[in-house]
């Protein structure tokens, strides 16, 4: 929904503060286009400058976010003024989740710009040429003048608005634009006597003759025969689109089946979870990972789900695990979410109550209704950028694992190292006794794909490992790492996973100095798919200023409600 009531003061002070942000060329540039842009600052309040790397760019604020929803609606921008002109379209199979590509005629194209003038001449609306990247590069806003040669004659453009924030934060960049391919007729190339590398190769003439020719490859192909050209829809966010029966079938590299999320979850400052944890606390040594600071919410889950809304269109259902709690701001009732207790997993209620993620991990894969296919978060790990289930499955149901550069290291488990270290060591045994590989590597502290039947092997194969974790209340240096390290090698080495490929930023909140650096990067760059903030051993002066700092980043990144949330 777009904010129609953004303040007149808050107005003025983004344009002093852009004033003094911008380099002299940058500068000049601005000014030039100021008079053009005053009418529609003026007309709209939803519509802002704001500056990123360098430019001052029009943005328009919302109130609400998802990356799919930011690109069905530079879609319909485009498809309003193509109705509007009445040119016929389709729409054309790409590689991206959230961006949509469409198909008109190359002769239409005089008529579309014209069309997007008349119809989104006072929008603030950019253009420019898409990139291999996902990029554009020459991008400009139609409000600030005659486009360019190089744009107006290009073989595909790209048409957006910039989504903002209520503080200015970028959230649909110029990767959710709607492009739109100019296709040309066979019979006309050839009649043109167009160069060679310009037309598909080892096509027969009388085929190009009758065909449609893409200007660059798509999902499917890069001509259409005549004997192709039969329509079809495709829906996207309920509505249908016209496009060609070919590009509508399932491709052998989609993702085709369900994915699941589960999120183990802890309020560490509920008074009656506190006092189950102190009647069990064992009266050794505590270990680093089960130090208080593991326990304490930032609400870091409600933003979680935040992320997933903007970021993870895919998933079909969330199940969160707890131990007979319930965040206060959870709508429990919200489809597509189910809250499972410990007591509804565990098939030896008699060990509970459990504070060890070890110990709840043995037991996930009894969900309910849970999908062969599901992701392991940790409410400490957040979407940072538009992902699908390709991130962590293959077509063909394999896990996608993330492996890290860090090693377990050799020798025994000691009960004196971190408990983590100690379960690999653990695993290391088992998948040694199993399948004489030996393991060296961690994995990265992200979201985990699962494969349930991995899951229900290993506890055939390791009964006893498995009860045993099941049953340690805290870490202990016999657990096994069930979910983050022996499913990943039994998945591995039976062919049923390979390694993925997952770029994290990684956080430690409790040194709190280094973390608002890194998180100011974040909020800058948003260029990595997960973001993990962890908090190690925060210490008792510094949890203000942590918690400060973490709510400060989780409102601006994650700025709007999910549907997870109470009304």
């Amino acid at each position: 929904m777009l904010n129609r009531a953004t303040p007149e003061a808050a107005r003025r002070r983004a344009k002093g503060w852009l004033s003094t942000q911008l380099t002299p060329g940058e500068r000049l540039r601005h000014r030039r286009a100021r008079h053009l842009r005053r009418p529609l600052l003026a007309a709209d309040p939803t519509v802002r400058e704001f500056l990123h790397r360098g430019r001052v760019l029009l943005g328009r604020e919302v109130t609400s976010f998802s990356s799919a929803a930011a690109g069905a609606h530079n879609l319909d921008l485009v498809v309003r003024a193509l109705d509007h002109a009445g040119i016929t379209y389709f729409m054309v199979p790409g590689s991206s989740g959230i961006r949509h590509q469409l198909g008109i005629r190359v002769a239409d194209r005089a008529a579309f710009l014209d069309a997007m003038d008349e119809l989104h001449g006072s929008r603030p609306i950019y253009v420019g040429l898409p990139q291999r990247s996902g990029g554009v590069t020459q991008f400009q806003f139609r409000i600030d003048g005659r486009l360019p040669d190089s744009l107006a004659s290009a073989g595909v453009l790209r048409f957006g608005e910039f989504l903002i924030g209520p503080r200015n934060q970028l959230l649909a960049h110029t990767r959710s634009g709607c492009d739109v391919e100019f296709w040309a007729d066979g019979a006309e190339l050839l009649a043109a006597g167009d160069p060679e590398e310009q037309l598909p190769k080892g096509l027969p003439e009388d085929v190009l003759a009758e065909s449609l020719i893409a200007p660059r490859r798509n999902a499917v192909s890069d001509f259409l025969p005549r004997g192709e050209q039969v329509p079809a829809l495709l829906t996207v966010r309920e509505r249908d689109y016209p496009t060609y029966q070919a590009f509508t079938l399932p491709r052998v590299n989609e993702v085709q089946f369900p994915v699941d999320i589960v999120y183990t979850w802890v309020d560490g400052d509920d008074p009656a979870w506190q006092a189950r944890r102190d009647e069990h606390r064992p009266g050794a040594r505590k270990d680093p990972s089960s130090e208080s600071s593991r326990f304490v919410s930032h609400d870091e889950l409600k933003y979680s789900l935040r992320s997933l809304e903007m970021y993870a269109g895919f998933v079909r259902h969330i199940y969160l695990v707890t131990d007979r709690q319930v965040p206060e701001w959870l709508d429990t009732e919200a489809p597509g979410l189910t809250v499972v207790d410990h007591r509804d997993i565990f098939r030896d209620p008699g060990v509970l109550p459990v504070f060890n993620s070890h110990a709840i991990e043995t037991q996930l894969h009894h969900i309910e209704g849970l999908s062969e296919h599901y992701v392991y978060f940790n409410d400490d790990v957040m979407l940072g950028r538009p992902i699908g289930p390709d991130q962590f499955f293959h077509a063909n149901g394999l896990a996608q694992v993330p492996f890290s550069s860090a090693q377990f290291g050799l020798g025994e488990p000691h009960p004196l190292e971190a408990a983590p270290s100690a379960a690999g060591r653990n695993v290391r045994r088992l998948i040694w006794e199993t399948h004489k590989r030996n393991i060296t590597q961690k994995f990265m502290h992200v979201a985990h794909p699962q494969l349930k039947s991995v899951m229900t092997e290993l506890e055939e194969l390791f009964p006893d490992e498995f009860e045993r974790t099941a049953a340690s209340r805290f870490r202990s240096v016999t657990d096994i790492a069930p979910g983050a390290s022996l499913h990943h090698h039994q998945a591995l080495l039976t062919g049923r996973a390979v390694p993925g490929r997952y770029r994290l930023c990684y956080v430690d909140i409790s040194r709190p100095e280094e973390a608002e650096i890194r998180l100011g990067r974040l909020l800058a760059e948003r260029g990595h798919d997960f973001i993990c903030l962890n908090d190690v051993a925060t210490a008792d002066e510094d949890r203000e200023q942590v918690g400060r700092l973490l709510n400060r980043f989780l409102d601006e990144y994650f700025p709007f409600p999910s549907a997870f949330e109470k009304r």
